[in-house]
């Protein structure tokens, strides 16, 4: 009997080890392997292409651009138009983690930012880590640019009739405001002939599709060092410290520090090439305050930015432009004033040379 137990305790399978546990939405553990609940998908919503009072008047459809990899977009369309449209192009928030362009928040918004600025915006699903970790949001980011410059999209029968490819503008929120960062440097590189050869090789210089500006709402940058608004951050914050490293371990290579290019740009910054006009939005309340500051600076340093412009609210925490239920930003001052300055931003630089 002894003999037999100790057998059967030999072949037990070993259950792996829990290596992070994000609020219970997502575990990994020391085997590569991954346990998601899908508690926020309650909250994603579907497009509407018959749009209601609650819409706006914008109208939206889902569009894949790349089934095998899950990339697809939300455009969203101002049914009232009768001219051609600056095309914005959208990056969700979710610490490159968590999050989709149905998810309700970032919906939302761009059913405001359409109807404010009298634009389209095309709304990117990109990969998520830790099963996809960086440069895989990029890549995916870079993938709907080329999908935007090629006659694929301008088979879309909105984005053939109402947008204006010459006047293309990049906005991302957290997560997506350093996507945003990444993608404005890439495409640089391509446009000036220094890219990699895999983002070469689908640029074609025919297409047209001109940068004429970006949107950086709360980017998501880090390192190793702490900033005071980090250590300051109260813990009753929309976003502190522990969450944004937990972020940032799943979402880097395995074993990068914060100090990774991916998270910490500012350290390798070493611009060469030009930048369009930028606009950075930050809430003083906001632990990530200060590195956004360093990263405004830096760039406005560089020589290299046609122009960048810094808004910062002093008492807004991060996603403030969200709120809870949506329903309290709409009737926030500092809402209104970034949605004002974002309308203005894009109709001051449709007019500009392209990047």
């Amino acid at each position: 009997m002894g003999v037999q137990a100790v057998a059967e305790k030999g072949n037990e399978k070993k259950v792996p080890s829990l290596v992070e546990n994000f609020a219970g939405l997502l575990e990994l553990f020391e085997d590569g392997s991954i346990l998601r609940t899908d508690h926020h998908l309650a909250m994603n919503v579907p497009p509407c292409e018959k749009p209601g009072p609650e819409d706006g008047g914008v109208a939206s459809r889902d569009v894949v651009i790349k089934e095998e990899l899950g990339i697809w977009v939300r455009i969203y369309l101002p049914i009232a138009t009768l001219s051609k449209l600056p095309l914005l192009l959208y990056f969700h928030g979710g610490g490159f983690c968590f999050l989709s362009p149905a998810f309700i928040f970032p919906h939302r918004f761009c059913l405001k930012l359409a109807a404010t600025i009298g634009a389209i915006v095309v709304s990117v699903n990109y990969r998520l880590a830790p099963e996809h970790r960086l440069p895989a949001a990029y890549d995916d980011a870079m993938e709907v640019l080329h999908w935007l410059r090629s006659s694929h999209s301008h088979s879309d029968p909105w984005l053939n009739a109402y947008a204006d490819f010459s006047s293309v503008f990049l906005v991302g929120e957290s997560s997506g405001g350093n996507i945003v960062h990444h993608l404005l440097l890439r495409t640089a590189s391509v446009i000036h002939g220094k890219g990699s050869s895999e983002d070469s090789d689908s640029w074609d210089d025919e297409d047209e599709l001109d940068i004429r500006g970006a949107i950086l709402l709360q980017p998501f940058f880090g390192a190793q060092e702490r900033t005071q608004s980090e250590i300051l951050c109260p813990v009753d914050s929309q976003l502190d410290v522990q969450v944004c490293d937990t972020l940032w371990r799943l979402a880097l290579p395995m074993g990068s520090s914060r100090d990774h290019p991916f998270s910490n740009p500012i350290k390798y910054l070493q611009l060469e090439l030009p930048l369009p006009p930028m606009l950075v939005v930050l809430g003083g309340k906001d632990c990530l305050c200060d590195r956004g500051v360093e990263y405004y600076e830096a760039i406005r340093n560089s020589g290299k930015c046609k122009r960048i412009d810094l808004m910062l609210f002093e008492g807004e925490e991060h996603g403030f432009h969200h709120a809870q239920g949506n329903e309290e930003a709409h009737d926030n001052l500092n809402y209104t004033r970034l949605m004002r300055q974002a309308a203005l931003f894009v109709s001051s630089n449709r007019d500009n040379g392209p990047l």
